[in-house]
């Protein structure tokens, strides 16, 4: 029996020379003029990188409303996502717990994904909320 080189099965290293590192949310939102006391109600600029393809990049704007999120929500993290939950549930007067952010493990792209029969089914009382408020911020960001 043979044992084959370790060195045939080598993963190629991987290239991030196009990803920028935030220490946190909360951070990046102070440093960028995100909400906060005196935020207004303005939007705010954000320039990020996004990879093209190959090595390309190019910089876009990401835009931040009074409610501290991203206009767009293809470009919402998880923790945007959470933030929009939580805010949502506390102005609809739905229950907020623990569970309820579980419910969402996931990015904005992957929430435009999503059928209003997938929000019902992680929040029956609700979901019909959350989905036409994600609709509607979806299709004012498209507009612009």
């Amino acid at each position: 029996m043979q044992v084959e080189s370790a060195t045939k099965w080598r993963v190629p290293p991987l290239d991030l020379s196009a990803v920028s590192v935030l220490t946190n949310e909360a951070e990046s939102r102070w440093a960028h003029g995100g909400s906060g006391a005196g935020g207004g109600g303005g939007a705010t600029n954000l320039n990020v990188r996004e990879s093209g393809t190959g090595t390309q990049t190019s910089a876009r704007n990401i835009q931040y409303g009074a409610d501290g999120l991203p206009i767009d929500p293809r470009d919402w993290t998880r923790a945007n996502v959470w933030t929009w939950l939580i805010k949502l549930a506390q102005s609809e007067g739905l229950d907020i717990s623990p569970e309820l952010a579980q419910k969402f493990p996931m990015n904005g792209k992957a929430l435009c994904l999503m059928s209003l029969d997938m929000y019902l089914s992680r929040v029956p009382i609700g979901g019909k909320m959350l989905y036409r408020d994600f609709r509607v911020r979806l299709a004012r960001a498209m507009s612009l």
